[in-house]
């Protein structure tokens, strides 16, 4: 799942100048960054209701995380789960390193002139354990996209309170 950022690069630039592009992209990084953090709390918080699986070896609420893409490049990422293996049979480190790996995989099918806020659910099998009808990050796309117009509001009033 991602979040595209539409602005018009070349347009801003001309009504702004160089300088205030870099403000605005710092901040939409920012911006992306913190709002990523509650999408991730939203996924893992919302893994208690009925709808949710038992995550055996916590691997794969450790596996959701978020890249933040800009120009191409990954400047901010979060897969930071702390939910502790159960009966050593789960991995933290290649839990959190999984995420990441897929995130960066489904960056590359966006374009590299844009900023771009990735979650996902890390692991293989997140896909078998969703068709299964439970839900991993279906839930938070949903969330999430219910409430695009309130997150560009949002972002909007960031960027005035930041100048």
């Amino acid at each position: 799942m991602a979040l595209k950022d539409n602005t018009n690069w070349a347009q801003v630039a001309y009504k702004l100048g160089t300088k205030a592009v870099l403000d605005y992209k710092t901040k939409a990084v920012k911006y992306l960054s913190v709002l990523g953090e509650r999408c991730v709390k939203y996924a893992r918080e919302d893994m208690s209701s009925a709808k949710h699986f038992t995550d055996r070896t916590g691997n794969l609420r450790n596996s959701i995380g978020y890249i933040v893409v800009q120009d191409g490049d990954v400047k901010l990422d979060s897969f930071v789960g702390d939910t502790p293996p159960s009966e050593g049979m789960g991995d933290m480190n290649m839990a959190h390193q999984k995420g990441l790996s897929y995130a960066e995989q489904v960056a590359r099918d966006y374009s590299p002139d844009k900023t771009y806020l990735i979650v996902v659910a890390g692991m293989d099998y997140a896909v078998c354990v969703e068709a299964k009808g439970f839900d991993v990050i279906t839930g938070t796309h949903d969330w999430l996209e219910s409430n695009v117009a309130s997150f560009r509001a949002e972002f909007k009033r960031f960027l005035q309170a930041m100048v």
